[in-house]
């Protein structure tokens, strides 16, 4: 099984999976013009559109795709932002394409309506902009008691389990990642193994386990650091909002 990823705007990935020979689905096309132009580069149709949240980024070119494409099947969350006709789907629902069969996650925090799509057989999560590698998402129009939680949902995925976020974040993230943690020997090789890449991604849940400090709330170094920029106490939640918090304002 392989994934595509194709750039948009400064730093999107629209990833691409096949249904069929000849059909191919898409999750967050933010931007109509890379699927279109590998679509017909390759000469395969549009047959599905995952969404996992309303913000143009990553709905921006729905309209022009299903004008190309009028049978195509969109999925998206319960949410009026998103105006599309769309088969709704929600935490519990499946899409099932080809071979694939994704179970939808419920992953408020980044917006109040974000989904996550995981499909447990081939081991890959499809989750937007709640996890990066190396980070997480802001919050926008959700909480942060809502992104904590979803981090946790996401630790208790297959370890195996490879994540396909929808930006090129990952350098970035571990700059802040090495000032919460400068003795991580993971993080430092991360660092070192993804230097020159065009693409860093996908990460796995247990690489991010052993790098992402927002989902090592309970290591005491990361814990010292939160507790050092504010956190009042040592509990998760405390922890995982001041990382946030400080993220907000790294360099």
């Amino acid at each position: 099984m392989q994934l595509t990823a194709l750039n948009a705007f400064l730093d999107n990935y629209i990833w691409l999976f096949t249904i069929s020979p000849g059909i191919i689905g898409c999750v967050d096309p933010g931007d109509a013009q890379p699927v279109m132009d590998y679509l017909h580069s390759t000469k395969q149709n549009l047959g599905a559109i995952l969404l996992t949240h309303h913000h143009q980024d990553h709905v921006g070119g729905v309209g022009d795709l299903i004008k190309a494409f009028p049978s195509c099947l969109i999925y998206a969350p319960d949410d009026t932002r998103i105006s599309y006709k769309t088969n709704i789907v929600v935490q519990g629902s499946t899409v099932k394409l080809g071979s694939f069969s994704f179970e939808v996650l419920f992953n408020p925090g980044h917006t109040s309506s974000h989904i996550s799509y995981f499909d447990p057989h081939h081991k890959i999560l499809f989750c937007g902009d709640t996890l990066f590698s190396g980070g997480c998402g802001r919050v926008f129009d959700g909480t942060m008691e809502e992104l904590h939680q979803s981090l946790l949902l996401f630790k208790s995925l297959p370890a195996e389990t490879k994540v396909y976020c929808a930006h090129e974040y990952t350098l970035q993230n571990l700059d802040f990642a090495q000032a919460v943690e400068p003795n991580n020997q993971d993080i430092k090789q991360s660092v070192k193994n993804l230097q020159g890449k065009a693409c860093t991604l996908p990460s796995t849940i247990a690489m991010e386990q052993r790098i992402n400090p927002f989902m090592r709330t309970n290591n005491p170094t990361v814990i010292a650091f939160a507790q050092q920029h504010g956190a009042p106490n040592s509990s998760s939640l405390e922890v995982f909002r001041s990382l946030r918090n400080a993220k907000n304002s790294f360099k």
